[in-house]
């Protein structure tokens, strides 16, 4: 890239001025320190400050100096216009009150830059001596556009002293003296363009428990799906867009009836929710796809475990049917890949990008509930003086008693106007409540009563 001209023809001179003749003794290197950049997002930009230091000979006022450094132009950029002018800092900056140098000015190219630096063009007496590194100036990089796409590990490029830049080409000198050039090494650099850890999520059952008829076998529960990401100390969590997940189970044990989606994703557009939701059920499993908003404007993040998906699941009645009050049946529930007709993949989508994510499953414990609730003689799920009415209509006047069990308050094993008085007690006199009433469970103490039919406990 050129500039003809009066730029041309300032730097040019300032080549011719500097090079006049070879300064004996003293020597100076140019140094930037190497960085590593974090790239997570695809992109990077990073400053790199040029620092001075005189390694050989007595120390020397020095009146300028001049530098060219090259980078892969296929990677990196150096931010700026032409003529370039990069940023003077630490003693460079504080030149002339704080303005800066008397001239500084330099070329930009697609593989690199030069600079030139004089300090007492006008004020021979404006010197900077270099017995320690002194920053003089900082350059902005950036990655070129698209550059790192595709990239899963860290790029290392290397920034480098370049003899082929500008025409003539730009030397890497230090001005001392009457306008002698001492030798300088401009160093290399390197710089890391670190890449983002992979993203990692799960999707985690959540586990459950439920209830069933021991007589009937039908129950029903609501599985909760939950999805987390894993993210390391003082990282951030992703900005997801959607995601498709299925989640298995035993059809021997379970039907899926239903699934909606969790809190988090119902407050999405407004607590309208996802713009896109679609649902498989099928035998053995359901599968979900998810998109949160078409046009990319909502967002979650699941830097903790968050309700996602939830499924309502009933018992098979034929299996379980018979089961005895207070017997357990174990399944579970398995988030998994290539369920239903389409196979339907755990993706989750960030940036328009999708990320394989992982399951853990949930256990499921079902309990068959059976047997009465003492003290609830007429079976409507609560103890009261309706019980003792029904107790005495069934003694007395010939009201129907479908679960003598129930109504035996006192729990001897005997039905009679005892248990009435007992339940009365109970309610009104401060007396012993039934033993275990307000709970459903087998006979503790069984005897010669029994128990037909009774629905609260089914």
């Amino acid at each position: 890239m050129r500039h003809g001209g009066l730029i041309s023809c300032i730097f040019v001179s300032l080549f011719v001025l500097i090079n006049a003749s070879a300064a004996m003794g003293q020597a100076f290197e140019i140094t930037s320190p190497d960085q590593t950049v974090p790239a997570g997002g695809g992109s990077a930009s990073f400053s790199a400050t040029f620092s001075i230091e005189q390694v050989a000979g007595a120390i020397e006022d020095t009146k300028g100096f001049s530098m060219a450094y090259g980078h892969d132009s296929t990677l990196l950029e150096v931010v700026g216009a032409n003529p370039y002018v990069p940023t003077s800092v630490g003693p460079l900056a504080a030149l002339n009150g704080g303005t800066g140098p008397d001239f500084i000015q330099g070329e930009l190219f697609s593989n690199g830059f030069t600079v030139g630096v004089i300090y007492a063009f006008t004020d021979q007496s404006q010197v900077i001596t270099f017995a320690a590194p002194l920053p003089m100036v900082e350059v902005e990089y950036a990655t070129i556009p698209g550059a790192l796409s595709g990239t899963t590990g860290n790029v290392i490029t290397t920034i480098s002293s370049a003899s082929d830049l500008g025409t003539p080409p730009a030397t890497t000198v230090v001005v001392i003296g009457a306008g002698s050039s001492a030798p300088t090494i401009g160093l290399p650099f390197s710089i890391t363009l670190q890449a983002a850890p992979p993203l990692t999520f799960e999707v985690l059952g959540v586990d459950q428990s439920g209830t069933f008829s021991s007589a009937t076998g039908v129950g029903s529960f609501t599985g909760t799906t939950q999805i987390h990401q894993d993210v390391a100390p003082g990282d951030t969590a992703a900005e997801t867009q959607g995601f498709s997940l299925g989640v298995a189970h035993d059809a021997a044990v379970l039907d899926a009836t239903a699934v909606d989606y969790g809190a988090v994703l119902g407050g999405l557009e407004g607590g309208t929710g996802p713009e896109f939701f679609n649902v498989g059920i099928f035998s053995g499993g359901i599968t979900v796809g998810c998109i949160y908003d078409f046009q990319g404007g909502s967002f979650i993040n699941f830097g903790t475990a968050t309700d996602a998906v939830l499924v309502q699941y009933d018992t098979v009645p034929g299996p379980l049917a018979g089961t005895p009050p207070g017997g357990t049946i174990s399944t579970t529930l398995t988030p998994a890949s290539g369920l239903g007709q389409t196979a339907v993949t755990m993706v989750m989508v960030v940036d328009g990008q999708s990320i394989d994510m992982s399951g853990q499953s949930a256990s499921v414990l079902l309990t068959a509930v059976g047997g009465f609730d003492r003290g609830d003689c007429n079976d409507d799920a609560s103890f009261n003086i309706g019980d003792a009415v029904t107790l005495l209509d069934g003694l007395f006047l010939g009201g129907l008693i479908n679960c003598s069990n129930s109504c035996d308050s006192n729990d001897d094993n005997l039905i009679n106007i005892a248990d009435a008085v007992h339940m009365l007690a109970g309610l009104f006199s401060g007396g012993p409540l039934p033993s275990g009433t307000g709970t459903c469970a087998p006979d503790a103490t069984p005897g010669a009563l029994g128990c037909a039919v009774y629905d609260s406990c089914s």
